[in-house]
């Protein structure tokens, strides 16, 4: 028993205590009220997460502790949702309190190379946050609108007089949102029915040799 205790102890100050303890990695859960689109930068500027938090359900991340030797990552967390400011949430790097265990089994070796190398001597802090988001006091119902438009539209193909027809739409008092619905695209007379952010739907008539007119 004895010799089996101080094989273990042997293994502990060869391998690191953090490293086999906590690991390399670390859970991060964020909650945001209300629910909200998140992204996750590391200390690179690098994306290494995106998702959706819910109303109901929290996001839960594994991100990567360490940099490289003896150098901890940072991480941001930004949650954005249509009609409320966008919040930040800054995940910062602390001493992992297991490191400190290789002093007392004199683990030189994890203390000096294997914890700073596999990036496990180090903590994220916090390891889980409230967001509460701040309204903007925009009308949500039209930017529910303009985004419904948008991912409705995102795959109409363009007509050659896109741009001459959003000209005109907007003398017409029209805000056009999105890609317009056309009939007989890429003939010699395209009808362009646009949705307008003011909520009604203007069609223009676009021909070679007329140009854009109201239709």
């Amino acid at each position: 028993m004895q010799r089996l205790c101080t094989l273990g102890l042997a293994a502990l100050a060869l391998s690191g205590c953090a490293s086999i303890f906590s690991g390399t990695t670390q859970d991060v859960v964020i909650r945001s009220t209300p629910g909200a689109k998140y992204v996750v930068t590391n200390s690179f500027g690098t994306q290494v997460a995106d998702g959706n938090v819910g109303d109901d359900a929290a996001a839960k991340m594994n991100l990567v502790r360490g940099a490289g030797y003896f150098s901890p990552h940072s991480y941001k967390v930004k949650l954005s949702k249509p009609g409320y400011h966008p919040a930040t949430v800054d995940i910062n790097p602390g001493v992992n309190g297991w490191y400190f265990a290789n002093i007392a089994i004199g683990g030189v070796v994890g203390m000096v190379i294997v914890d700073p190398l596999t990036g496990a001597m180090f903590r994220l802090v916090p390891s889980a946050e409230d967001v509460p988001l701040t309204p903007t006091g925009e009308d949500l119902s039209s930017i529910e609108f303009v985004q419904n438009i948008l991912a409705k539209t995102r795959d109409y193909p363009i007509s050659r007089h896109d741009y001459t027809a959003r000209a005109k739409v907007r003398s017409l008092n029209c805000s056009p949102v999105g890609n317009p619905e056309i009939v007989g695209r890429n003939t010699f007379e395209e009808r362009l029915t646009f949705a307008c952010n003011e909520g009604r739907t203007q069609v223009v008539v676009c021909r070679s040799s007329d140009g854009c007119l109201a239709g």
